[in-house]
């Protein structure tokens, strides 16, 4: 599954590792994640979705966040060549998974470090957690200008029409995820050749509140974005 992050991959994640003919092995190259996995230092990324696919019973899965300023930034390797590797490796299907709002993508970024809490188990409810957003230092990878992340946002999504093979399930977080996970999860299981298995989303939205009630400086952000492709956004 290649994803940029806060776009509702971790809810689609659980309920596909509790599927009983599936393997989901979740972000391999997120540090947090890779130190849990009880492998080896230093393993070249190969090596390591090589052991971890061998151990596999049943299909096997993972995520990569694609872009440079992410998983692929830090692998030092481009689009090309990491997806010319999973072939090597024997992978021939995937998911992509994208938010059209990027607004709301930074935003739950943003509200996720000021918090320190990035999922939600329960339904969400009371007050929003606010925060300033800066339009000229958006930490997104490193600090980038708001434009500029949608700019990286929109290429990395060209980029994956461009390349992905036929085999591939196309997710959006607002069609599959939002309202219903379990639209995204048995379009997977489809896409897999398995049954779905009776298995109920354990998150829930984070920021379910308009954003004017979420950005402090909403209305600088509104001024910024107005009379741009992307104005829309504000409303989502």
């Amino acid at each position: 599954m290649l994803h940029v992050g806060r776009c509702g991959s971790t809810v689609v994640a659980r309920m596909l590792g509790a599927h009983p003919s599936i393997t989901w092995d979740g972000e391999i190259f997120e540090p947090s994640h890779r130190a849990e996995l009880a492998e080896p230092a230093g393993l070249a990324p190969a090596e390591l979705i090589a052991r971890r696919k061998a151990r596999a019973p049943h299909a096997y899965g993972f995520e990569t966040k694609y872009l440079q300023s992410h998983h692929l930034g830090a692998l030092a390797m481009t689009l090309e060549s990491y997806l010319a590797m999973l072939g090597s490796l024997g992978f021939d299907r995937f998911v992509a998974l994208h938010r059209r709002n990027y607004l709301r993508r930074v935003v739950s970024g943003a509200v996720g470090r000021e918090a320190g809490r990035w999922h939600r188990s329960r339904p969400g409810s009371g007050n929003p957690v606010t925060i300033t957003l800066d339009p000229h230092r958006v930490p997104f990878g490193g600090d980038q200008a708001l434009l500029d992340v949608f700019a990286e946002l929109a290429a990395g999504e060209d980029a994956l029409h461009r390349l992905l093979p036929a085999a591939t399930v196309w997710l959006s977080y607002e069609d599959d995820i939002a309202h219903d996970p379990t639209v995204a999860y048995r379009r997977i299981c489809g896409l897999l050749g398995v049954a779905p298995a009776q298995v109920a989303p354990v998150l829930y939205p984070t920021n379910p509140f308009p954003l004017c009630d979420i950005v402090e400086n909403y209305g600088e952000i509104e001024e910024l974005l107005s009379g741009t492709r992307y104005e829309w956004m504000l409303a989502g």
